[in-house]
């Protein structure tokens, strides 16, 4: 497949549909979620979708973080397969308002708390088996609670805090996108705070190939 080069415009565009009728209602993977203003669309785009298909796939870990949470949805497939104790975190104090309400709507799914905390701050010391991280990349503009960092600068900020809250069999799985820069890239980032990046699947779209990695403390990898 030829790649298109990614528009910003274009996909702005298409975002702004999105932010138009906020709050709506919607239901992915047998989740109810109302998508409230200034929350990430979690139906928008691809890697909802293809990072929520692969959560649905994995087995189930005794304690799970769903770090940049937004409206919930990962939590909710996290405790969908099983998972026990899970925790959503984000920095969007709507995105929290959001995903608490969000449990109402889903009480057999419910995470045992939301909370708002920038990256690890206000998490309460805790070990984790299993951490999600669809990590901020987009947009850029203020919306959502994000500043003008592209991905880069979050990605190092979690690795030096995330080691806190591993064990050593702990499993991290972050999705990236290949139209969002190699500097950006979670697999050259994560390997000068002593972690290792697997591909555990891909795909592949107009604006290039999409991937969802595991990612380990290098001594941990087998």
């Amino acid at each position: 497949m030829h790649k298109q080069p990614m528009s910003i415009a274009k996909r702005e565009a298409e975002l702004a549909v999105y932010l138009d009728k906020q709050p709506y209602r919607t239901e992915l993977d047998g989740v109810t979620l109302e998508i409230a203003k200034n929350v990430f669309p979690s139906d928008f785009g691809l890697t909802s979708s293809f990072f929520g298909n692969f959560i649905l796939q994995q087995q189930p870990a005794a304690t799970a973080l769903d770090m940049a949470c937004g409206s919930g949805y990962f939590a909710f497939l996290l405790k969908k397969i099983g998972c026990t104790d899970v925790l959503g975190v984000d920095f969007n104090e709507d995105a929290i308002k959001c995903a608490t309400k969000n449990s109402q709507l889903n009480p057999s799914l419910q995470p045992s708390d939301f909370i708002h905390s920038d990256l690890f701050v206000k998490v309460p010391p805790s070990k984790f088996d299993l951490i999600v991280f669809n990590f901020n990349y987009y947009p850029s503009n203020g919306d959502f609670g994000l500043n003008s960092d592209g991905g880069q600068s979050i990605l190092k900020r979690f690795f030096s805090q995330v080691e806190s809250y591993i064990n050593e069999n702990t499993i991290i799985y972050i999705p990236y996108s290949e139209f969002v820069g190699e500097e950006h890239d979670p697999k050259h980032i994560c390997l000068n705070f002593g972690f290792s990046a697997e591909i555990m699947v891909k795909t592949q779209n107009e604006t290039g190939e999409h991937y969802v990695y595991k990612i380990t403390k290098s001594s941990s990898l087998s």
